[in-house]
């Protein structure tokens, strides 16, 4: 049983939240802005008063966005009445509940007897012979006297005093209608004057509020994959601060190691290269911060409305959820219209170029350049012998021992090897693809998933459609792995993606998407990105509710022209790696794109015919099925 200490503990930490950011104190009277943050009367009166005197708009003392006052100014703006009754519920159970190891005395009479219930109404604790007395006064009888333990329970909630439900234009009038054409709550009287059925739309509360929650209810999902994709340029905007310091910290070596080796004479030249890195640190990190600081607000503005949104809707009375209704639905046109800042990647990457002349004063230029990857080794060629492929379609890597597996798949086997191209074992299976799960490799055969261990021995295999529609599968292409350990398999032909249980194959979703899912890579939110190699289009999807909702789709261009088709795919901390081909054989390109989907830079060109891409164990390579060959490629 908690203690009143643990309880006073925790209410302690709750009141926080419900503390005007501005007073620091419990709210009193909250006012709510036009991006859902809410303040005192008072305190908003001040900060009006203080620095925006005669001003018709104030911006937000949180996240400075800026709200129209109406003509009464700022206690014409709407009372967070929700709000304000979540406080008066927590200041009850506070009271009552951090009083669990303490007896309460009677505060309506003098003999000391101990308080078991509380008049909620006259907001006084009462003993049980008052208690009778109370309800006994007419002026009292219809109290709401509940127990102590009850509201201790959450049982009873606070009787509301709130005038909101009164209409202030008609004495004695409820407030019992919604007037959608002036978005108000109004009462029987305003319907003939004010507001006309004639020319309004009136409806009732009930009706209203049904009609309002689930529109918000469908909004709302929109804006949570908003702040799936901000939380994803920003952890991008963060890695890139790290690659800029990295690249600095080389770069600063370099000149430092060219200067070492050349006579005092050079310092002057050695100063002058410094300081211009210095000067472009500087530039790129304020940048940077500034980008992060942007993605930041946005994130934790679109968060805040979020929140509020799901909290009014879900937990509003109909008349408080009808009053914030118009500032909510406002605010989400208003964060949903937003959209992510681009930034120019490939401002991130900054080399020293070493002079080719070591007899001058001149030790070389700082280069600024985007990602830059070089072919290390290439192995295999056409064939179906050992080191031989028959189209390399897919291709997966593993580490202890680093190892890779290329699904060789006219030649129907899975061949296992290391990273150097020397050939260590093969199963013999027809695999369109294949990925690394824990100590596996997971197969994509046409027609089932098949999974073996490390050393090629049959783990299991499974199908990926219920046993009655067993056979009318289409064909299995791509195979990934998500967050949660889950397997992800794509049916190009259906335009299918199944999540599977990896230990038994059981089928979790089902989810038709837009374009063919001919090759599949999954980010680190579990947004799945899908690569058509017909149409030339990739699509990001959000799939956390068991249906494949777009966030965004890439049209890859080369020379500003569409690619012919897109195929491998896969990710890292730093965006999207795709293949992509012009036309022809021999104009394959390997293209980076931040996870928000906006291109970075080409980091390959004059591949064969890309097929599946990975990235070795360790990160530092980049492999790729060129359908008779495998290209390893590394970051220069």
């Amino acid at each position: 049983m908690a203690t009143a200490a643990s309880v006073g503990t925790a209410f302690e930490k709750i009141g926080v939240h419900l503390e005007c950011s501005i007073c620091t104190d419990k709210y009193k009277k909250p006012k709510v802005l036009d991006c859902l943050h809410s303040f005192c009367v008072e305190c908003l009166v001040k900060y009006h008063d203080g620095s925006y005197q005669g001003a018709k708009k104030i911006p937000c003392p949180e996240c400075r966005q800026e709200t129209i006052l109406p003509e009464s100014g700022i206690h014409g703006l709407k009372t967070n009445f929700h709000l304000a009754g979540l406080i008066e519920e927590f200041e009850l159970q506070e009271k009552v509940a951090c009083s669990v190891d303490s007896k309460l005395l009677c505060e309506t009479c003098d003999e000391d007897n101990e308080a078991l219930y509380h008049c909620l109404n006259c907001e006084k604790n009462i003993c049980m012979t008052c208690r009778k007395a109370h309800l006994r006064f007419p002026v009292s009888a219809n109290h709401e006297v509940p127990t102590l333990d009850e509201i201790r329970q959450g049982k009873v909630g606070v009787a509301r005093t709130n005038d909101e439900c009164k209409c202030h234009n008609h004495k004695d009038g409820l407030k019992q209608f919604y007037c959608k054409t002036c978005d108000e709550l109004i009462c029987q009287g305003c319907t003939v004057v004010g507001h006309p059925t004639a020319t309004h739309d009136i409806t009732a509360i009930g009706t209203a509020s049904r009609e309002y929650r689930e529109s918000l209810k469908k909004d709302l999902p929109a804006l949570g994959r908003d702040i799936q994709g901000l939380e994803l340029s920003l952890q991008d905007t963060i890695e890139a601060k790290k690659i800029v310091q990295y690249n600095m910290v080389k770069a600063r070596k370099g000149v430092q190691d060219r200067a070492a080796k050349v006579m005092a004479k050079v310092r002057c030249e050695e100063k002058r290269l410094l300081d211009e890195i210095t000067t472009q640190q500087r530039e790129q990190n304020k940048g940077l911060d500034e980008h992060e600081k942007t993605l930041s607000n946005m994130l934790q503005r679109k968060r805040h409305s979020l929140e509020t949104g799901k909290e009014v809707a879900s937990g509003a009375s109909d008349s408080d959820f009808l009053s914030l209704y118009p500032v909510i639905s406002k605010d989400l046109k208003k964060v949903s219209s937003q959209y992510l800042p681009q930034y120019h990647y490939k401002l991130w990457y900054l080399r020293f170029k070493k002079s080719q002349t070591a007899c001058v004063i001149d030790l070389g230029e700082v280069e600024q350049e985007g990602d830059k990857w070089e072919l290390q080794h290439e192995f295999g060629k056409q064939g179906r012998g050992a080191g031989e492929f028959k189209v390399a379609r897919g291709i997966a890597a593993a580490a202890e021992p680093n190892e890779i597996a290329v699904a060789d798949w006219k030649n129907k086997r899975v061949v296992i090897c290391n990273n150097r191209g020397q050939t260590k074992s093969s199963i013999p299976i027809v695999a369109n693809d294949v990925v690394a799960v824990s100590n596996q490799w997971v197969c994509a055969n046409p027609s089932k998933v098949m999974v073996y261990h490390r050393d090629t021995k049959p783990a299991r295999d499974f199908v990926t459609l219920p046993e009655s529609e067993v056979g009318k599968t289409g064909l299995l292409t791509s195979v990934a792995v998500m967050p949660n350990g889950n397997i992800i398999v794509g049916e190009k032909k259906r335009k299918v993606l199944t999540e599977l249980n990896p230990k038994n194959g059981e089928i979790i979703h089902t989810m038709s998407v837009k374009i063919r899912p001919a090759y599949l890579s999954v980010l680190s939110n579990g947004w799945i990105v899908i690569s058509d190699d017909e149409e030339g289009l990739v699509q990001i999807v959000e799939v956390s509710d068991g249906n494949a909702v777009t966030v965004c789709v890439i049209k890859p261009t080369i020379g500003g022209k569409p690619v012919k088709c897109c195929s491998g795919v896969c990710s890292n901390s730093l965006g999207i790696y795709l293949a992509v081909i012009k036309g022809n054989l021999n104009t394959g390109h390997i293209h980076h794109y931040n996870s928000a989907g906006q291109f970075v830079s080409c980091v390959a060109q004059g591949l064969y015919r890309p097929c599946g891409i990975t990235f070795t164990a360790h990160g530092q390579q980049l492999a790729v099925a060129d359908l008779y060959s495998v290209k390893i490629y590394h970051k220069v």
